[in-house]
């Protein structure tokens, strides 16, 4: 099979997440950060022909690089990539060496907040929690409206950088890690639940990402 440039931007994607992956038969491809706290699932047109685990998906693509339209081919221990008459041999990793997503659906409990985000706000609020040295976001619903900040929790006299996103009958304050963010750059449809899960829903690809435990949530 040819690995389309959709599936080459998925898997470079999702190299920040987890430096191992497990391809699976079919259509889709999945991935978890090792401590859990975000899985990634994509929606691909290529369709993977048998499973294969990659333990450095970094070194693998690179490898894919070495050519200008690779064919990859699927056996039952290894890969041969090849074009014209070069020709590389990659060898799958174990599965136990390797973090892997759940194989059932992930379900969200409730849908306590659905805000549409984009990604020109989702990466500002991101860069200025880089630019102030923070370490998480914050869906914040106050005052009739809904907003993402940049915030420090552990300091209520903090600074914050904030963008209106919508609006909100409830209060809240939603606590995202940006180590958990690892998204690509695309619009979302977020919908968050107060029991510790969020959503991340946008074209061709699903993240669910864990929500800090010093959120609160109060329904008016």
């Amino acid at each position: 099979m040819k690995f389309s440039n959709e599936t080459m931007t998925v898997l470079k994607s999702f190299t920040t997440i987890n430096k191992s992956i497990l391809l699976k038969e079919g259509s889709v491809i999945k991935t978890i950060t090792p401590e859990k706290t975000l899985i990634a699932i994509a929606d691909i047109t290529d369709v993977i022909p048998s499973d294969a685990c990659v333990y450095d998906l970094s070194r693998f693509l690179s490898i894919l690089s070495l050519y200008n339209d690779p064919d990859v081919e699927f056996f039952d221990k290894y890969f041969i990539i090849s074009e014209g008459k070069r020709r590389t041999k990659y060898v799958y990793a174990d599965l136990s060496m390797i973090h892997t997503p759940p194989e059932k659906d992930i379900t969200i409990p409730s849908a306590d907040v659905v805000v549409n985000v984009s990604n020109g706000d989702l990466s500002s609020v991101l860069k200025a929690a880089g630019v102030l040295q923070f370490s998480e976001i914050a869906f914040v619903g106050e005052s009739g409206k809904c907003y993402l900040k940049a915030i420090d929790s552990t300091n209520e006299g903090a600074d914050d950088f904030g963008v209106e996103i919508g609006e909100t009958d409830d209060e809240f304050k939603i606590i995202i890690k940006t180590d958990n963010l690892k998204l690509m750059p695309l619009d979302y449809e977020v919908t968050l639940c107060s029991k510790g899960i969020s959503e991340f829903k946008g074209e061709g690809v699903t993240y669910y990402v864990a929500i800090d435990s010093k959120s609160t949530y109060n329904k008016r």
